[in-house]
């Protein structure tokens, strides 16, 4: 067990000294203003970050192969994604047909670095979660002997680990095993279900989606590039607004999508209400459970179909990406499917191991989270700390929480 509640240098991989970590340290608000205004001194010093932002040490170890061993032009850049759906589904959200190689079932973009395209491809490929993980890359590797080995870590074999992830997620949101789609990414399943719903409703011209509150950026962008006649409201409280805003557009509105709870805040929307509204307008719900998860909340009681990011707390290592899509509805689930990129086999085998403690871990986060709200409301500089348990978020927290446990910040014990 590495000890993290200490000062840990910027640029320092979380966790430690792993090749697949998707976390950083960003110590100082300084250095997170410099990390988002892309500081060419903050970049250099980092050893890992999260994937749609940051190549991983892997990845580029193995375009740079590509580069050389294909004599690839310098005025060309090579971008991985993870397979040809990726590629496919690229292709067709961008109209156009784009040059690739392939190699060992991954897929490498050859774009001119000048191309009018390439941050519009670059974009997409974030959004849509159609990324290729460290640990295909790290396979390709060491298949082509350009590594000697691979990372050693805890891992299940693929058949006990996709037992053990549908084990712990069906118990969880109380469904059997066809009503729960695996996904590469939480922002791959995000995508996956608003182009498949949109896409349905294409006809009746229903392409507009409702944003209420804050959403996660890929969530947000996805939403903007895809829908059509999108409405955002930022305040999840405002129900009567929404309502009224409704009653003259939902015609042309297929799907509302909102956080329970949102992140970075921690507010948490009335969803009984909320979901009343939506079956009352014909209009799908779609919630990310991330942060409440579904032991905290029955999710499926308050929604047409949910997200979780595998990669948060179902992970709770911060070394892989992966994410989930559950519905009752079958039928739903089966057009999702037509955008999934499926987690490549070695996240697979890492979440088997790692998805064990979920349970476990949850508890303990929350048991955290509640020694934090304490400690900070105690201290006369904080003027005020923001949790599940504030205000208007607790009342309606309580209204659809199944447990005595509070949803906070990924620390197992404080």
């Amino acid at each position: 067990m590495y000890d993290y509640l200490k000062h840990i240098p910027c640029g320092t991989s979380i966790p430690f000294d792993n090749p697949h970590a998707v976390s950083v340290s960003l110590p100082t608000i300084c250095d997170v203003i410099k990390y988002e205004e892309a500081d060419k001194e903050i970049l250099e010093k980092m050893k890992s970050g999260y994937p749609r932002f940051f190549r991983n040490r892997l990845v580029q170890q193995l375009v740079d192969y590509i580069k050389k061993e294909k004599q690839i032009p310098e005025n060309y850049l090579v971008v991985p994604i993870s397979s040809l759906k990726a590629y496919t589904i690229l292709c067709e959200m961008l109209n156009v047909k784009l040059n690739f190689i392939e190699l060992s079932n991954g897929v490498f973009l050859l774009i001119k670095s000048d191309d009018k395209l390439l941050k519009i491809i670059n974009d997409y490929i974030r959004n849509a979660g159609l990324i290729i993980s460290s640990r295909q890359a790290e396979k390709i590797l060491f298949d082509l002997g350009l590594i000697s080995q691979l990372y050693k870590e805890e891992r299940k074999k693929l058949s006990e680990a996709n037992k053990n992830i549908y084990k712990i997620l069906t118990q969880a949101y109380n469904v059997t095993h066809e009503h729960i789609v695996l996904t590469n990414s939480g922002a791959n399943a995000v995508f996956s279900v608003c182009e498949a719903i949109i896409q349905k409703n294409i006809l009746e011209e229903k392409k507009g989606i409702v944003q209420l509150g804050w959403l996660y950026l890929d969530t947000m962008e996805i939403i903007q590039k895809r829908g059509d006649n999108n409405y955002w409201q930022v305040d999840v409280y405002d129900l009567e607004k929404l309502e009224l805003w409704l009653k003259k557009n939902y015609k042309s509105i297929s799907l509302l999508v909102t956080e329970v709870v949102s992140n970075p805040k921690l507010d948490c929307v009335d969803v009984q209400k909320l979901y009343s509204i939506c079956q009352k307008y014909n209009i799908k719900l779609l919630l990310d459970v991330t942060l409440i998860t579904p032991f905290n909340f029955n999710v499926l009681q308050y929604c047409d179909i949910a997200v979780e990011s595998l990669s948060k707390f179902a992970c709770g290592n911060g070394d892989l990406l992966m994410g989930a899509i559950v519905s009752k509805n079958l039928d739903l689930l089966y057009q999702v499917k037509q955008y999934v990129i499926k987690p490549f086999k070695g996240e697979i085998e890492r979440l088997g191991f790692e998805i064990l403690r979920y349970r476990e871990r949850i508890e303990n986060i929350s048991l955290s989270t509640q020694i934090l709200i304490d400690f900070f409301s105690n201290q006369p500089e904080i003027k005020q700390v923001l949790s599940v348990k504030s205000d208007k978020s607790y009342e309606n927290y309580k209204k659809i929480a199944t447990s005595d446990k509070i949803p906070g910040i990924n620390i197992d014990s404080i």
